[in-house]
């Protein structure tokens, strides 16, 4: 992992942490359930204090819990040790970092050893997740959103971003949920087989074993919210079998088809919603066949036509 500054969050491991604690912290878990989550998505950065990223994650652990009024003894005292010792200093000298960069983060690091030991010892109410997220999405079905140019209305974007920027769809992009879940019983994942060539007309089902290459993804989350912004429609369920997709897909099924572990942890708890699946950067058929009259590959996650799995 990358470090670009002396800060706590200038590493790729720090600020992809900043943003999985606030997302745990909705759970409704208490302190020590939250840390064994969080440690268990980086064990290795969590548990092996030679990992090079050993000390930022408690560190940012740490600072995190302070700011969003967590309290956390084990942490807490864990960062302090941290910091005594000199281990986040030792590390990010042998990782290139210069003295006086050092000194500077050693400041950062005093300020925050001084935050951690004013901590209040008693956790501030938070607001959690207080039901399970329901299902809006099925197994089975095949789903079509609008795009253009091969991308999908974005979610991630202000209400009204489109009033003034005309957004007129030329196509459609499918997709089939091939299971679902949700990650410690709250948080819902769907993982789903994407077409990667869009169609020019509403997909019928009579269609559905056409050649049009067709890739399965990680794990992606998805409320009715995006249902609504992205404007999925159901066209209709399809005649999935699942052994077979199973056994097409069994290089990268832990133990079924979905990519069970911290993939689908990641996908529900980071809100990666499944609009990341119908962009061009994921499935850029405009960009890297069309114009260069090519096809894409056959393989683990690839197939031809959604002929191969079905009953």
């Amino acid at each position: 992992m990358g470090v670009w500054g002396t800060g706590l969050y200038s590493s790729d491991m720090a600020a992809d942490m900043r943003a999985t604690i606030k997302s745990v912290l909705r759970l409704p878990f208490d302190e020590d359930r939250i840390v064994d989550i969080l440690c268990d998505g980086e064990r290795t950065a969590a548990n092996n204090p030679n990992d090079e990223d050993h000390t930022t994650f408690w560190l940012v652990l740490a600072d995190q819990f302070e700011k969003r009024g967590v309290a956390h003894a084990p942490t807490r005292e864990k960062a302090i040790a941290i910091i005594d010792r000199g281990d986040d200093l030792t590390m990010m000298e042998s990782r290139g970092m210069k003295l006086a960069d050092l000194r500077k983060r050693g400041a950062k690091l005093a300020e925050l050893r001084a935050r951690l030991a004013a901590a209040p010892r008693s956790s501030k109410p938070r607001a959690t997740i207080k039901a399970p997220q329901p299902y809006v999405l099925d197994v089975g079905v095949l789903y079509a959103c609008p795009v253009k140019r091969s991308s999908c209305l974005t979610p991630y974007l202000r209400d009204n971003y489109y009033a003034d920027t005309p957004w007129i769809a030329d196509g459609w992009r499918q997709f089939v949920i091939l299971d679902r879940g949700r990650v410690f019983d709250y948080l819902a994942w769907y993982q789903p087989i994407v077409c990667k060539k869009p169609v020019q007309q509403k997909p019928q089902l009579s269609e559905a074993d056409a050649d049009l290459w067709w890739e399965i993804d990680t794990p992606k989350t998805c409320s009715q919210r995006y249902v609504d912004c992205m404007q999925i429609e159901a066209i209709g369920p399809l005649p999935i079998d699942m052994e077979k997709a199973r056994a097409r897909f069994a290089k990268r099924s832990r133990p079924g088809i979905v990519f069970l572990g911290w993939s689908a942890h990641w996908g529900a708890i980071n809100d990666i919603t499944i609009a990341d699946c119908m962009n061009p950067s994921s499935h850029d058929w405009e960009i890297r066949y069309a114009p260069k009259g090519l096809l894409p590959e056959e393989g683990p996650t690839m197939m031809r036509s959604l002929k191969e799995i079905l009953a």
